[in-house]
């Protein structure tokens, strides 16, 4: 890259081992990558439209200096996998791998006509593709020490493709949605996309999120903090006064592929109430162009076809 030109990317440091970094791309898709860090390798989820090169990018963060790369793919579609060439060249030996979801392997494999790449004019180039990821499966933080803790579970969470997965990070209490969940429009209409998929992820999101008791992650460790710093807890009920953001959580948060990097999971309760309103019929839609009709909350709107909500 021209080294008088600024990186199309702009990173926020959500807490000690999460970054978003957020890409100004040409097709206005800003889409959301995230960098989630263990002691010898960051977990790159998504990859962007490759405006520059991410992986390039990347070496001149000083918190992943000397660190390997291993990336996940949420979905193939363009916004998310543009930037794979990048960790797939063979010179590339910093990256462990790419890896995508196991459940309709088929359809992500067949990346160069499900990727809407021709639909907006992309151009994505060749990678490859190392690990398939089962349902429940971990990637770990550390590979020295694993634990379930500071892992990134797997749930295939199809909907807006059927590749699509969502990954959670137990320390954190944190959810990556990717494309599935994001505030605004969330499109259903899509190739591959599937209303009825994507009311039994938002159930299943929906029975996980509740199999998460109240204290899991920052919650943790901000009890054993307290052991180490009796003043702590004083600073806590003050406002988070000089109170290390890593040690409080108030709940599941998502970090979606667009719009928001951190939405409170409670958000979801609209979504799981108009999809049941949907399904009595009781939900009032608006018809739109191209045979689609929109269902809306106060945080979300679903682009859905027509035909899949005709009663």
């Amino acid at each position: 890259m021209d080294s008088d030109r600024p990186w199309p990317f702009e990173v926020h440091q959500l807490s000690q081992r999460t970054l978003v970094i957020i890409e100004s791309d040409r097709f206005g898709e800003l889409p959301h990558i995230y960098a989630v860090l263990g002691p010898k390798k960051a977990i790159i989820i998504d990859t962007g439209c490759n405006t520059a090169s991410l992986r390039d990018f990347l070496e001149t963060l000083s918190c992943l200096e000397g660190k390997e790369f291993q990336v996940v793919n949420t979905h193939i579609h363009y916004d998310h996998i543009m930037g794979n060439y990048g960790f797939s060249m063979a010179s590339q030996r910093r990256c462990r791998g790419i890896c995508q979801g196991s459940r309709s392997r088929a359809f992500s494999e067949n990346w160069k006509a499900n990727s809407l790449q021709d639909m907006v004019g992309a151009s994505i180039l060749d990678f490859a593709v190392t690990d398939w990821l089962d349902e429940g499966a971990r990637i770990y933080l550390n590979d020295d020490e694993p634990t379930d803790e500071e892992s990134l579970e797997i749930l295939h969470t199809p909907g807006h493709t059927p590749d699509s997965i969502s990954l959670y990070l137990p320390a954190e209490n944190r959810l990556f949605s990717g494309d599935l969940i994001y505030p605004g429009s969330l499109f259903l209409y899509l190739p591959g996309s599937s209303l009825e998929d994507f009311r039994e992820s938002l159930h299943k999101l929906r029975a996980f999120i509740a199999s998460k008791p109240e204290g899991c992650g920052y919650f943790g460790q901000f009890a054993m903090a307290m052991q180490a710093d009796p003043n702590l807890l004083s600073r806590f009920n003050a406002g988070f006064s000089g109170c290390p953001m890593d040690q409080v959580n108030r709940s599941l948060l998502l970090s979606c592929g667009h719009i928001d990097p951190e939405l409170p999971a409670k958000a979801l309760e609209e979504l799981y109430k108009l999809l049941d309103d949907m399904k009595q019929g009781a939900a009032q839609g608006r018809p739109t162009r191209n045979n689609l009709t929109s269902f809306s909350t106060r945080h979300f709107t679903l682009m859905c076809r027509s035909e899949d909500v005709s009663h």
